[in-house]
């Protein structure tokens, strides 16, 4: 079968009896051309079924005007994120891509290559280890950093305020009696997992508790989103088999909370009789689940659309936007009372 060939700028100029630069002009809403003009080339292009080529424009430009998201797993909290940078793109008329590297920083990197392949006009990346190892770091393409920074860059960060977070967190569970409080953390070494341990510590110290390494496990081991999963469940089986096991746990993101759950139902621990319980981002599910979750909710919304500004000044002054937006703690009942 012999394919129709594609209708050019050429043809949309003959069939419209004007010049290729007035229906380029139509097309970049430039007010060179008459009303009567306009009018007759969009008929034009209607009719022919004319549409530009984004892969030769955005060669000529240098850039496409495509934004790459690269996230770590399907956490739903990158999902809210995405939401927030699709409504400030519009304001810039960009088009996002995502993609996930699974906490892999070879995955990550091809990404990134990808993306530069495809001459995007930024990169936002929430990276998978606490440096960027990627060479090509360069401001034609500007990258930034969202929920976790790095070490050794120098870019635009937005993030959430995890230390502060986390530490009124554990205060609640400090409050309501609790001493022996077990913390499930993502992949060691990552930005948030650091801050959100230093948030935990810090409110144990202020209550002079010591700290007890059996109850800080690591249930993110670099490896995505099911072991993420698995490894909140195995982080609860393993503080439960102490000989003195918590009496309250704390998970530090969505993916260790619905394991850490998930093993809680399978050893019958009841929320909050038996085991109080705090996890991290807010979804509706939890308002309807029996008990209902106290969570640590992050404004994943606000940081996507803070992200595209961040990306917009850098591209456009050099401006590098550092941002900590706020962590809500909000109390349900999985926490139990104050004593």
């Amino acid at each position: 079968m012999i394919q129709k060939k594609r209708p050019t700028l050429y043809d949309v100029a003959k069939e419209a009896n004007v010049s290729i630069a007035t229906v380029s002009n139509v097309l970049n809403n430039k007010a060179e051309a008459s009303e009567e003009t306009v009018k007759r080339v969009n008929q034009v292009i209607k009719q022919i079924g004319y549409s530009r080529n984004e892969s030769a424009r955005s060669l000529k430009r240098g850039e496409s005007k495509l934004i790459g998201l690269i996230v770590p797993d399907n956490n739903p909290f990158f999902t809210e994120i995405l939401d927030g940078i699709q409504h400030e793109c519009e304001y810039y008329d960009w088009q996002v891509v995502v993609a996930t590297s699974e906490e892999s920083e070879k995955r990550q990197n091809q990404l990134i290559d990808l993306l530069l392949a495809q001459q995007v006009s930024g990169i936002i990346l929430a990276p998978v280890s606490d440096t960027l190892s990627y060479p090509k770091i360069s401001k034609k393409t500007p990258i930034v950093l969202i929920d976790r920074e790095v070490e050794n860059v120098t870019l635009p960060v937005i993030k959430a305020d995890n230390v502060d977070g986390c530490y009124k967190a554990t205060k609640t569970l400090l409050r309501n009696g609790h001493k022996r409080i077990g913390l499930i953390l993502a992949s060691p070494g990552i930005s948030t997992t650091v801050q959100r341990r230093h948030g935990y510590v810090e409110a144990l110290n202020s209550q002079n508790i010591q700290i007890d390494e059996d109850l800080i496990q690591f249930g993110g081991n670099y490896t995505g989103t099911k072991a993420q999963i698995d490894g909140g469940y195995q982080a609860v089986m393993n503080m439960m088999k102490l000989t003195s096991p918590p009496t309250a746990i704390f998970a530090t993101n969505h993916l260790l909370m619905i394991g850490a759950l998930k093993a809680l139902n399978e050893l019958k621990l009841n929320i909050p009789k038996d085991m109080s319980f705090i996890g991290f981002d807010d979804h509706p599910w939890q308002e309807i689940s029996t008990p209902k979750f106290t969570i640590v909710s992050q404004p994943a919304f606000e940081m996507g659309k803070q992200a595209i500004h961040a990306l917009h000044k850098y591209k456009s002054s050099n401006e590098t936007i550092k941002t900590s937006l706020p962590l809500q703690l909000i109390i349900r009942e999985s926490c139990g009372t104050e004593k």
